[in-house]
């Protein structure tokens, strides 16, 4: 067990999406994919965190500073399951192709398995 802000976990999505946002901007055509931006913004990140799944409604909000808690405790299982989700979303088809109409109207890929990851209390 170890006790973690939830600046950690922004900072695990920040790099892990890194290895991928120019594929998503470039499904956006949007001006950071034409300039060339190396990572990503703190909007992308937010977008990212809104948008994934397999997360539930209290953890992004602890994950974008929405909660009075400032710390959680986790196990080595919860930040790997946690892990395992930001992968699999940041690879999926439906977060590289990303547009609101994709996202409201199919499911991703469930690579991560097919349960929300909460809180660990």
């Amino acid at each position: 067990m170890k006790s973690i802000t939830k600046d950690y976990l922004a900072d695990i999505i920040f790099r892990i999406i890194n290895k991928t946002i120019s594929l998503h901007r470039s499904s956006q055509n949007n001006y950071l994919y034409h300039e060339h931006f190396p990572s990503a913004t703190d909007a992308e990140v937010l977008d990212f965190i809104q948008s994934i799944p397999w997360f539930d409604l209290k953890l992004k909000n602890f994950i974008v500073g929405n909660l009075a808690e400032e710390t959680i405790i986790i196990s080595q299982s919860w930040e790997l399951e946690f892990f395992k989700r930001v992968q699999a979303w940041s690879e999926s088809n439906t977060w590289l192709q990303y547009n609101n109409s994709i996202l409201h109207n199919s499911m991703p890929e469930d690579s991560a398995g097919n349960f929300s990851l909460t809180l660990p209390y």
